[in-house]
């Protein structure tokens, strides 16, 4: 049955069928359709399909331009022009071998048609997000373009975020995209773009709230859910740079090439500030530093929570008050060159566990020299108040705030800070900063009620091990960094405990309440603790007695044990020695006549001996929480 067609359908057809069998009989009738009918969409099309089908690429670019330069208002073509802007956009696509192609189709298409196809794409797209993207693909694929059209996306970028549903949101799709993509083009360095100083502020201040967002340091959210940010400080410096050029703000202040370091950065900031003692008045010295500040700080909260070796579970530091031994030669300290400026001999020494940690310190120090630039005038403090409340950061440098209170000795500060934390997840940290600072206040009971507080919060599920650095030599005040595990915090609270017992002795002529307290304490971080013993042995010896009634339940340590027995024997002094519980009147000794009595204290000291292998943490903290009033009783 012969179906009437017209004459071009019926070349078309004859091409189809051979290109089966006979590829080269296929094209010489593509030709001649083409030929023929040179203002045929339908045949100039199908030309096209032809050879895209084929694999020809070079030939499928050259029909493909001349559907663009004859029939741009055809819907087909220019679903097939979306596919290829969407092929370009996924170009590392290499899974896909219908994008691969296009892709390699485009880069044959002369620069004129590739700058048109973009441009007239953009122009034709009525969605406001695909009209942005394909404009910054034609600025991504011609440099030149961007004088022409990068103000314009700029605007529409912009305009599209304040009037989007998620607009009031930082890590929105447009802000990324002008950005992460937009902002890098135009500082290319050949691009030229013109923007006034009122626009480029604003842009620096959009590029810094996104990235702060996107860092975790105020507060944001995001609807795209697009990928990760590769080294998005390095981005925002890069920002920062053209931006500051283009305001002419000072080269080296705005210049974070690849070998900076905060060290020799900060001392820019401090020759810059010198030499403009008179202006405190100054934009980009408050920007940069304040920049630079959050930077530190973030990189000294990332430092506080080191990554953890496989299978170990992942510590976290606080920086608390910790303790001296005068007895003990002074710890090596920075050579004089090394130390920053505003550093003097009154500033505390800051210990850290293992040497690799060392960065924790540097970082906070270098925050802290920000920190004391803002409060040096009351113009720096209002700007950084208003930067502060344009990006929501007051929750997120809290901490430092805190940090860098205890370290200037500013204790009424912390505290207050500390009292404002309602987080669940931070009230070990509370108490144990608030512990370590009633300590040095000397308020002790109220240190050992805190103590008391954060026992229940010890991390059961992180161990640890016993800290060597927790105790310096010298008369210099020192902080250290504490890791958050049970063994670690509960060693601090005893020390702590240790030495608020001991000072508070100077207060009575005798407590042996108070001495059995100690022997009981220092069994945790036996033998470090050792020299607090033989005062007390030489205090018991003097006084002829000792009588603790919790000496059954708690002390176990075999040294501490053979020190009391040798005071207990006629060579030690015949101490008499009460540690019978119930013994009411009887006190027993080598000068009583009671044997049996005598006999019985060998027994339990034999008991005690035998008990040396029990876990000394489990044992301190039952002392702590069952014993509490007997503490608090050696305390007043």
């Amino acid at each position: 049955m012969e179906v009437d067609i017209s004459d071009e359908e019926y070349v078309i057809q004859r091409a189809k069928s051979a290109l089966k069998t006979d590829p080269l009989s296929a094209k010489a009738w593509m030709i001649t359709a083409k030929t023929l009918y040179p203002n045929n969409f339908g045949v100039q099309f199908e030309a096209y399909c032809i050879e895209k089908n084929a694999g020809h690429v070079k030939e499928a670019a050259k029909c493909f331009s001349d559907l663009i330069g004859k029939f741009q208002q055809q819907p087909e073509l220019w679903k097939e022009i979306e596919n290829v802007t969407l092929a370009l956009r996924a170009e590392s696509d290499t899974n896909d071998a219908e994008k691969q192609f296009l892709c390699e189709m485009f880069k044959h298409i002369s620069s004129d048609v590739q700058h048109k196809l973009l441009l007239c794409t953009a122009d034709h797209c009525e969605d406001t997000m695909e009209h942005c993207r394909l404009l910054l693909l034609l600025l991504q694929r011609f440099p030149t373009a961007i004088s022409s059209y990068g103000s314009r996306l700029v605007d529409t970028l912009i305009s599209a975020e304040k009037h989007s549903h998620d607009g009031n949101f930082p890590l929105n799709a447009y802000r990324k995209l002008l950005v992460c993509e937009l902002l890098p083009l135009l500082a290319t360095e050949n691009a030229k773009v013109d923007l006034s100083s009122k626009l480029l502020q604003k842009l620096l201040y959009k590029a810094v709230e996104f990235y702060f967002c996107y860092l975790g340091l105020s507060p944001g959210t995001t609807q795209d859910g697009e990928s990760k940010i590769e080294d998005p400080w390095r981005r925002l410096f890069s920002v920062i740079e053209f931006i500051g050029k283009q305001l002419e703000w000072e080269p080296y202040l705005v210049n974070f090439s690849n070998n900076w370091n905060k060290e020799s950065y900060w001392q820019r900031i401090v020759s810059y500030y010198q030499a403009r003692m008179g202006n405190v008045d100054d934009k980009q010295l408050f920007f940069c530093a304040s920049i630079f500040f959050f930077h530190c700080l973030h990189e000294y909260a990332l430092s506080l929570t080191p990554e953890s070796s496989p299978g170990q579970p992942q510590n976290t530091f606080i920086l608390v008050e910790a303790f001296i031994d005068p007895t003990l030669p002074s710890p090596a300290t920075e050579p004089k060159s090394k130390k920053r400026k505003g550093d003097d001999y009154m500033s505390p020494y800051i210990s850290v566990e293992r040497p690799e940690l060392k960065n924790i310190h540097g970082n906070f120090l270098m925050a802290v020299n920000c920190w004391d630039l803002f409060e040096s005038s009351e113009h720096f403090q209002r700007e950084f108040y208003m930067f502060n409340s344009y990006l929501k950061l007051e929750t997120w440098f809290t901490s430092f705030v805190i940090d860098y209170a205890i370290y200037k000795g500013k204790y009424e500060d912390a505290v207050q800070y500390l009292h404002k934390i309602k987080d669940t997840n931070l009230l070990l940290r509370k108490n144990i900063n608030i512990a370590g600072i009633l300590y040095v206040k000397e308020n002790y009971r109220s240190c050992f009620e805190h103590i008391l507080l954060a026992i229940p919060l010890l991390p059961n599920n992180n161990v640890g091990s016993l800290s060597n650095a927790l105790v310096v030599g010298g008369s210099q005040r020192h902080l250290h960094y504490l890791p958050l595990t049970y063994t670690s915090v509960l060693q601090y609270f005893i020390k702590i405990l240790i030495r608020c017992i001991k000072e508070n002795m100077a207060k009575h002529i005798y407590s042996e309440l108070a001495i059995g307290h100690i022997l009981t304490l220092v069994q945790l971080d036996w033998p470090q603790e050792e020299e607090f013993v033989p005062p007390l042995m030489d205090e018991i010896q003097q006084h002829g007695s000792f009588n603790y009634v919790l000496f059954q339940n708690y002390i176990i340590n075999v040294d501490i044990l053979e020190e009391i027995t040798y005071l207990w024997t006629n060579q030690g002094g015949r101490i008499t020695l009460d540690i019978i519980p119930h013994m009411g009147q009887r006190r027993i000794g080598t000068r009583g006549a009671d044997k049996g009595a005598k006999e019985e204290i060998k027994q339990i000291i034999k008991r005690q001996v035998a008990r040396s292998n029990e876990n000394v943490n489990e044992l301190l903290i039952r002392f702590i929480t069952h014993e509490r009033e007997l503490i608090f009783k050696s305390l007043m």
